[in-house]
């Protein structure tokens, strides 16, 4: 029995510490988008231009 508790608890963990690395990696990656529509694909155009410099 405290084997298969400790092998539960191990499983959990190992679980747990990729669920945060995945959090962390999606905090870094979308850390500028603030609003829905900066997400929206259709806003990627202007997106770009505007860190770019280009304009329209």
């Amino acid at each position: 029995m405290q084997a298969v508790t400790k092998e539960t608890l191990m499983t959990q963990l190992i679980k747990k510490q990729r669920l945060d690395r995945e959090f962390a990696w999606i905090s870094r990656e979308f850390k500028d988008f603030h609003t829905l529509s900066d997400v929206e694909i259709y806003n990627a155009e202007s997106y770009a231009a505007l860190h770019l410099g280009y304009h329209f």
